[in-house]
């Protein structure tokens, strides 16, 4: 019987937020962390076009706590981004939802809210392959929801501007959320990596 890891064609998640500088690296970090063994890759974009930007010294203090190191972080901008092959595109807000689609070419039925999307993945593991898997979980998500009214009350705030401590609480929710993708898409328990971090990989 295969690993439950081997995949015959890899899983590829991209996170979306506004200036690519602290929820969705963050987020991708962390998924990475957390699906350690597991053939997945995870990237990152915000809608504005600010390339190069690094993270934010807040985002940066409240990775490092959660054991994700974005000292090296660099901003990308989703416009011209190329997001129509990625199997799943996750947003923090609505706007970050329609700008992956429209701007980035995302597959509607593969793009949700981080907020909206961990309730949405109860679905039994039917294959040997996890990514194959976590394609069919995704489609049943995708029949559950609304598609067409997003739920404002699943998005989660831009902390820029905001104090350090909502950063902490910002983050801290990211992490919960991203906790719950692992075992949702791929039906398997999260990675537990030993502290203190490392650098994003």
């Amino acid at each position: 019987m295969p690993s439950r890891s081997a995949c015959h064609v890899p899983y590829e998640v991209v996170f979306v937020c506004t200036g690519n500088r602290a929820r969705s690296p963050l987020a991708q970090g962390l998924l990475r962390r957390y699906a350690d063994g597991l053939d997945v890759s995870a990237s990152s974009y915000g809608t504005l076009p600010v390339e190069g930007a690094p993270a934010l010294p807040a985002a940066v203090a409240a990775a490092r706590a959660l054991g994700v190191d974005l000292s090296a972080h660099t901003s990308r901008s989703v416009r011209g981004a190329d997001l129509s092959r990625a199997d799943l595109v996750l947003g923090f807000e609505p706007a970050h939802v329609s700008a992956a689609v429209v701007d980035g070419g995302a597959d509607i039925g593969c793009t949700f809210l981080l907020g909206e999307v961990v309730p949405l993945l109860d679905v039994p593991v039917t294959e040997d392959d996890p990514c194959a898997n976590a394609r069919f979980v995704v489609s049943v998500a995708d029949t559950r929801r609304v598609r067409a009214r997003p739920d404002p009350t699943r998005a989660i705030a831009d902390p820029y501007g905001l104090p350090a401590r909502e950063m902490q609480r910002i983050a801290e929710t990211i992490d919960r959320l991203v906790r719950g993708i692992v075992p949702g898409l791929f039906g398997s328990s999260v990675t537990e990596p030993v502290r203190p971090p490392g650098r994003l990989r």
